[in-house]
């Protein structure tokens, strides 16, 4: 009963154009995005909604798929591997705005660590609002379609997709310190300030003054260069 039930299911997405064992090595391809990209949802969607979204993309790149070999374990193996190089890709810009957000926090001496379902594991305060702003960046550029023209041209990839992961990976770090370099060199200047006002003052308790100011400066700081930052990460995207 169920063999026939999937006969049925086959031959009536066959009369409507659509190839079942292509649109299945193509989900493949495509679930790597749902899961690892921070854009897509991640633990913010249920698994059901991630399982769809998956199946839409996957029909828009199905007519590329090459059939050759046909549809078994191995090939279904390979096509996640295909999309998984792609996932890292998209979701490194998005997990240095993360890392960004945790160096700046540091610049502030916060250890505090918040958790949120678009961010993997636990993020600090600043990480998650960045993530977040680096993911809208991401969805507001085109930023689906690139990744779909990337699994579209997928099939005819010839780089190790470890060496492309690794690069990629190295690329991610130097964005993150990029992002919050100007944020970086402007805390030296004012734990320098701070320094100074330090020694040329008398009273002890002016370094429990200086904390706080130096936490709200740096802040000052990122809003003033939160327009180049979001710069950067469109450009890190395109």
């Amino acid at each position: 009963m169920p063999g026939s039930v999937l006969a049925e299911v086959q031959r009536a997405f066959a009369g409507s154009g659509i190839d079942l064992a292509a649109l299945g090595l193509a989900w493949a391809r495509v679930l790597p995005i749902v899961t690892i990209v921070p854009a897509f949802g991640l633990k913010a969607l249920p698994a059901t909604a991630r399982f769809v979204i998956a199946l839409a993309l996957a029909a828009a790149i199905a007519p590329s798929v090459s059939m050759d070999g046909g549809a078994h374990a191995v090939r279904l193996l390979e096509e996640v591997t295909r999309g998984v190089g792609i996932a890292i890709a998209a979701a490194v810009p998005l997990w240095a705005a993360t890392m960004a957000g945790g160096v700046i926090d540091s610049l502030r001496a916060t250890s505090d660590q918040v958790s949120a379902p678009t961010v993997e594991g636990r993020a600090t305060p600043l990480g998650v609002p960045l993530s977040i702003l680096a993911s809208a960046i991401f969805l507001a550029g085109g930023g689906a379609s690139r990744v779909i023209a990337a699994l579209v041209r997928a099939e005819v990839a010839t780089t190790n997709p470890v060496v492309v992961a690794a690069h990629d990976l190295v690329a991610g770090i130097a964005l993150a310190v990029a992002v919050g370099g100007p944020v970086l060199a402007a805390s030296i200047v004012i734990e320098l300030g701070a320094a100074l006002v330090a020694r040329a003052a008398s009273p002890a308790q002016i370094h429990l003054l200086l904390a706080p100011l130096r936490a709200f400066a740096v802040l000052i700081v990122l809003a003033i260069g939160i327009d180049r930052i979001a710069e950067a990460l469109a450009l890190s995207m395109k």
